[in-house]
């Protein structure tokens, strides 16, 4: 290997190591091999040497670094494998050239094999991908940006993860007892880690040495507390009872720990299967005049002054610094009030900060992170940045949030941060954006940050808090009562807010009724004197007091995973009509068990606070079975797949180019359904999130066959809104689902889905090896369907890499196969692709009398974007043979289209022909703007065809001006996303018109070398 990262910055070349010891080429080098084989930004190296300050020369100086790396490596006896490639560099590194790759692929053979029982390969495979560490972790050796701190972070993680895999590996073969001292080692180097933790207790116990297992357990619950000032998580609290009950022999168990998958690795796709496309700024389409995403303030806030004026204090700005960045932590432990004191501070500020206030929870619903690269594409969406013009990496999307908050002055509120990790990518870049940041844990990492602790009311603020709740006249007329129920609650707010609620909801009653039924629940006020576990008692006192049907949803609430939910969830959770279940919803919003948000535009969305989830999750396992929750489960995920199904048929005028599993659909009311579903595409983007937990919990239910269809049919939504993160995270979940169940069909859907995502980002050698096994398993199993459309993206994928026969000839055989099965979506999109070869052919006729046939089909299944493109495709048509205006007049009629759907990649296209009949008009400036103008649009939706066919059709308006440099530039960006995509016919046809370009230009060479490579 010549480029080692996994330790200090290593490049070892025939001649021996590059001597490369400045720091700035080391961090400029470091930076690029993170992301080999892919153009990096000079302004991304430019903040990795230099940070917020970069000098006016830092470009030129980044350049000087290049060229000195350049030099260091040649005296190595190494190639130049730094390319320069607009608008930075590119490092181009073969896979075993570089540490990072190898390590990665030697974790994946041991996952595969540990997967497949084989595990003495595992541990092999595991120990040479630790082997390549050389070090804790990566660039060291003087390396001190903090741009790198993110990645540096990111690797470890991945190489504890191995040693944990290498771990469970070695536990399934029985060598536990090698295993102790290594693991005592690991466990002490890593004491919060409790997979690792709970591997050191399984040797242990295996080797005989219980008591040594449950003290390491003991050890680590006072470290979580102290910590985190939380409990151990189930892993451990299981493995203690098993020890316990002596159900933890010392045999390895039948059921070996799974291997457990590697975090996201920092490094992109290679630049082979990512086109490189002429980038385009990201651009802000109908952005809310004032992002306000603070949630409403409470009207009886109170007690807190103290607070208040310190948090005033800490955000003022310093006239001797007023550029550094302002940021104040409040921290505290969990129900003292952090939100609701953040949230009152951050309205109480709103005319300081006329741009608005940007408002984020870190944690999810289950306590885990929520990642900054979800948070940041929310900040972004509420920015105006549209779905497909979202950037795909968290270093781009903090770039861009810092770029369009840079001048304006705003309220940042980070609610719930675990660590400073997660919080530095939501940090804006200037003083005129203070942050504010709730915690659980002191962030003493933040740089310049202040702390503000919140602590549990004083006797005082507690009674103010009761008397705005109750009133001052029922309060102070039982003080002593008063003073007695405060002392139970242990002061602590959340609880106060839960027992003043009980009481509101019963005017009837005396304090002194409460306090006493406090007092006959002894054992959960003894609980009350450990941090947060007063919460459970002041809700156990509310849930005691709901009615069955009440209690009944309140538990099975927590069974949903989303942070959210919509009213309907509640009848699947009850097996009653929607209309009595949501009364029932209400009565828990009444009684402040379950909180409800009201946005402009949005149906209300339901939530339980997370120490609410906790007490909720305890009463169900109390109360109710597994066997009862499994069938509660599968009825709300059978009616989300319901829902799912006909806002697809809504949104497409039918069950067309999708194929269904056998899963049940739990049907709603009629009226319901109509409700939630009068805008298809806008209720899809409402349940984005909860839609994705839902395939996550069919899968982690076993429920193989409604997870895949669920995940299918949801890709209405991802395809529509450019969401192909998630269109990869539900489908790789239902594919290991299926796998794990032998579902032939589910996989063979999940592949065909897979392939086609691959085929939206233009890699199209990973969607032919996701297609063809798709088709496969298809045929194999009888779907006829399902290996159609499988097919039927083979032969597009034949059609961009220039094999028009093979593509005809699949194209062919899946039109027939489509109209027995009757998809007559999915015959007029083969149709219109087998119109455009025609027209590739020269065979225009042809190409006609194929799009009317394509046209046809569309109107008996009135999908009006496949109509669209079809019009595209007759315009095509028209403009070779030169009928102008009839040109003019299909495009036309397809922009109306495209735009009235919403459909951007449409629109390019549809731009695209208007231009070139502008074009053919004499109008060179109107078809060169409106070139420009489909260029944006197809870079924001990543759509790379679109953009080398627009890049070409500018290079042909500026030679027609006789601009031929310009032309050359824009041919030549054509022929590199051509090349990049291996659409081999488009190369040849850039390369014919780059020869007349040159031709033009009395470029004679070039002009012959480009004829010979157009003729290939």
């Amino acid at each position: 290997m010549r480029f080692q990262l996994l330790g200090p910055l290593e490049v070892v070349g025939p001649g021996g190591p590059a001597l490369i010891t400045a720091e700035r080429q080391r961090i400029v080098l470091a930076v690029l091999l993170l992301e080999p084989n892919r153009i990096v930004p000079v302004g991304r190296l430019v903040d990795a040497v230099w940070g917020a300050s970069p000098p006016p020369t830092a470009r030129a100086q980044i350049q000087i670094c290049v060229s000195i790396v350049r030099a260091s490596m040649a005296k190595a006896g190494l190639p130049d494998i730094i390319r320069t490639r607009s608008p930075g560099y590119l490092v181009e590194v073969g896979d075993d050239e570089l540490d990072l790759h190898v390590f990665e692929r030697a974790a994946a053979a041991g996952r595969t094999a540990a997967e497949e029982g084989r595990f003495a390969e595992a541990a092999d495979a595991f120990e040479t991908a630790l082997g390549l560490w050389r070090g804790s972790s990566c660039f060291g050796g003087g390396i001190t940006s903090t741009v790198l701190q993110a990645p540096a972070a990111r690797l470890d993680e991945q190489r504890l993860a191995v040693v944990e895999q290498w771990v469970d590996a070695r536990l399934a073969l029985g060598l536990h007892q090698q295993l102790v001292a290594r693991l005592i080692d690991l466990v002490m180097q890593n004491p919060l880690r409790e997979h690792l933790r709970a591997q050191l207790m399984v040797a242990l116990s295996r080797s005989g040495r219980q008591a040594e297992a449950l003290e390491v357990y003991r050890r680590g619950r006072r470290e979580l507390i102290d910590e985190l000032g939380i409990e151990p998580g189930e892993e451990l609290r299981r493995l203690q009872e098993s020890i316990l009950s002596g159900r933890l022999d010392g045999a390895p168990p039948a059921d070996v720990p799974s291997t457990r998958t590697l975090p996201p690795t920092p490094t992109a796709p290679a630049a082979q299967v990512t086109p490189a496309a002429p980038a385009a700024p990201a651009t802000v389409v109908d952005a809310p005049a004032v992002p306000r995403l603070l949630p409403g303030a409470i009207a009886d806030f109170s007690g807190r002054d103290d607070l208040l004026a310190r948090l005033e204090e800490a955000l003022e700005e310093d006239t001797e610094t007023s550029y550094a960045l302002r940021i104040v932590s409040i921290t505290g432990r969990g129900g003292v009030g952090k939100t609701t004191l953040a949230v009152h501070f951050g309205h109480s500020l709103a005319k300081r900060f006329p741009d608005g206030q940007m408002f984020a929870k870190l944690r999810g619903p289950s306590a885990q992170p929520i990642l900054p690269t979800r948070i940041l594409e929310r900040f972004l969406r509420s920015l105006g940045i549209t779905g497909s013009g979202m950037p795909s990496t968290i270093e781009e999307r903090a770039e861009l949030f810092r770029n369009l908050v840079a001048d304006r002055r705003m309220l940042i509120v980070l609610d719930d941060a675990i660590d400073e990790e997660q919080v530095r990518w939501l940090l804006p870049g200037s003083s005129n954006c203070p942050v504010l940041i709730t915690s659980r844990s002191r962030l003493a990492g933040l740089e310049g940050a202040s702390c503000v602790q919140t602590d549990v009311f004083s006797t005082e603020q507690a009674l103010q808090l009761l008397s705005r709740i109750l009133g001052p006249e029922r309060v102070h007329g039982e003080l002593p009562s008063a003073l007695q129920l405060i002392e139970l609650c242990g002061n602590l707010a959340l609880a106060l807010r839960i027992v003043a609620a009980r009481l509101v909801t019963r005017p009837h009653w005396p304090l002194s009724k409460l306090v006493a039924r406090l007092r006959d629940e002894r054992q959960r006020l003894d609980e009350l004197t450990h941090g947060g576990v007063g919460v459970r008692a002041g809700l156990a006192m509310v849930y005691e007091g709901l009615p069955p049907d009440a209690r009944r949803l309140f538990r099975r609430l927590s069974m949903l995973e989303a942070a959210e939910f919509a009213s309907w969830v509640a009848a699947p959770l009850l097996d009653v009509a929607v209309t009595e279940a949501e009364d029932v919803l209400e009565f828990l919003v009444d009684a402040q068990l379950v909180d409800v948000d009201v946005v402009k535009g949005r149906r209300p969305r339901y939530r339980l606070h997370d120490l609410v989830r906790v007490y909720s999750q305890e009463c169900l396992a109390e109360h109710e079975s597994t066997a009862e929750r499994s069938v509660v489960l599968g009825r709300v995920l059978s009616t989300w797949l319901l829902l799912v199904e006909e806002a697809h048929r809504r949104a497409y005028g039918g069950d067309h180019t999708l194929i269904h599993g056998e899963a049940p659909r739990l049907a709603l009311e009629q009226s319901v359904v109509d409700r939630e579903l009068a805008d298809p595409l806008g209720w899809f983007e409402d349940e984005r999130a909860s839609l994705i937990t839902a395939v996550r919990q069919a899968a982690g239910a076993g429920l193989d066959e409604l997870c895949w269809d669920l995940a299918l049919t949801s890709v209405t939504l991802f395809e529509m809104y450019g969401y192909f993160d998630d269109w990869r995270t539900t489908h790789e979940i239902a594919l290991d689902v299926t796998r794990r169940n032998d579902n032939r069909r589910g996989q063979a859907a999940m592949l065909y889905s897979l392939g086609a995502l691959h085929m939206f980002e233009y890699r199209l050698d990973e969607a032919r090896g996701r297609l063809g096994p798709a088709r496969e398993l298809f045929r194999q199993v009888g779907d006829v369907h399902g290996e159609a459309l499988a097919l039927r993206n083979l032969a597009f994928v034949d059609r961009i890499q220039g094999r028009l026969d093979e593509a005809m000839a699949g194209y062919e055989q899946a039109l027939r196969m489509l109209a027995d099965v009757n998809d007559s979506t999915a015959q007029a999109h083969v149709l219109s692709n087998m119109a455009q070869i025609h027209l590739d052919r020269g065979l225009i006729a042809e190409g006609k009398r194929t799009m009317a046939a394509g046209l046809a089909a569309v109107e008996r299944s009135g999908n009006r974007r496949v109509r669209a493109q079809i019009l595209c495709r007759l315009g095509e048509a028209h403009l070779q043979i030169e009928e102008v205006t009839e040109a003019e007049y299909v495009f036309s009629q397809a922009l109306e289209t495209v735009r009235s759907v919403g459909d951007p990649v449409g629109e390019c296209y549809a731009l695209r022909g208007l231009a070139i009949v502008r074009s053919r008009q004499g109008s060179h400036g109107a078809a060169y703007e409106m070139l420009e103008q489909a260029i944006g649009i197809a870079s924001r939706a990543r759509e790379y065809l679109a953009i080398g066919r627009i890049q070409l059709s500018l290079g042909e308006v500026a030679a027609d001006r006789g601009h031929y440099e310009r032309a050359k530039e824009h041919i030549g960006a054509a022929l590199d996303i051509f090349g990049r995509m291996q659409a081999a016919s488009w190369q040849k046809r850039s390369a014919r018109l780059m020869s007349e370009v040159c031709e033009a230009a009395d470029d004679a060479a070039a002009a012959a070398a480009y004829a010979r490579a157009g003729s290939g």
